[in-house]
């Protein structure tokens, strides 16, 4: 064998092995194995019958001329198969992670929505929470945070079942998301209970917003099963100031303490909560969430 045959069969072993290789990992993560992994094999024999069937021939009996006619123009072929099964494994390896990429989105989204509301749930609200409050700090705007909780919202379980009570979780969910901006933060933060965080917001943004879905609300009763219930909500409405190096949870506890006073105060209606209100001890035979306020200086019952 000379040069000339020396390098040919060493560069069909190349191609046969590289195939062979990148072959191995395409197969272990396509559906299509079979119809790649055949591709591979008959490309590889193709390529490589040139080398090996002369020294193979020999004890069939047939004309050795024939064989190395018909495989010196076979081979070529064998060279575009391992291409083919090259391209055709990249394009599934590409689907496959596409199709990971997709599932992971969906399982990202469901870690992190309510399925009953399509809101966001409590661990992705505290979670954008965590950067919105840097950069709302970094920024010196303002958050204006808005605790929502639904008024004798267990009279409609308990009156209708709690298929019901679903069905207006649903229907107040859908309300959120329609008068809100996308920008906006807006989860479902408990059994009944709301919150959204708006940026920028200012004391009468924030009160005027919160008023705006109270009407809406009320004025908006969910459907089910041919029924109408009316449904109501109490609004707790604080504001973080620019600035200010409180954590999100501080604004939450001081929205959700307005919100137990609009519940004390009658329901349905809006409470903006005056940071120099007092302290968070309660009151003697008070509710354990709602505040003691200074007597100077109450809550605003909007």
């Amino acid at each position: 064998m000379g040069t000339y045959g020396l390098v040919d069969t060493l560069i069909r072993a190349v191609v046969a092995l590289a195939a062979t290789i990148f072959a191995v990992p395409i197969l272990g993560r396509t559906r299509r194995r079979w119809t790649t992994g055949g591709l591979f094999a008959l490309g590889i024999l193709l390529v490589l019958a040139p080398v090996t069937l002369p020294y193979s021939i020999a004890h069939l009996g047939w004309p050795k001329g024939v064989w190395l006619v018909l495989f010196s123009r076979l081979d070529a072929l064998g060279f575009a198969l391992v291409l083919f099964g090259v391209f055709r494994g990249l394009r599934e390896l590409r689907e496959v992670g596409e199709k990971l990429q997709a599932q992971n989105e969906i399982l990202k989204e469901q870690a992190s929505t309510d399925a009953l509301t399509g809101l966001l749930n409590r661990r992705e609200a505290d979670s954008l929470l965590q950067y919105g409050a840097v950069r709302a700090r970094q920024s010196s705007n303002p958050l204006g945070f808005v605790m929502i909780d639904l008024d004798h919202f267990k009279s409609v379980n308990d009156s209708f079942g709690h298929a019901a009570g679903d069905a207006v979780l649903a229907h107040v969910g859908r309300i959120l998301k329609a008068e809100l901006r996308s920008s906006d933060i807006v989860a479902r933060y408990g059994g009944e209970e709301f919150l959204i965080v708006v940026a920028e917001a200012d004391e009468h943004k924030i009160v005027a917003l919160a008023e705006s879905l109270r009407s809406v609300i009320a004025d908006s009763p969910a459907e089910f099963e041919g029924r109408t219930i009316e449904q109501t909500a109490s609004f707790g409405v604080s504001i973080s100031p620019a600035g200010c190096e409180a954590s999100f949870k501080d604004a939450i506890r001081k929205a959700d303490a307005a919100l137990y006073q609009a519940k004390d105060a009658g329901r349905n209606r809006v409470v903006l909560w005056n940071e120099e209100a007092g302290d968070w001890a309660p009151t003697a035979g008070a509710k354990s969430k709602l505040p003691r306020l200074a007597a100077d200086r109450p809550l605003k019952v909007l």
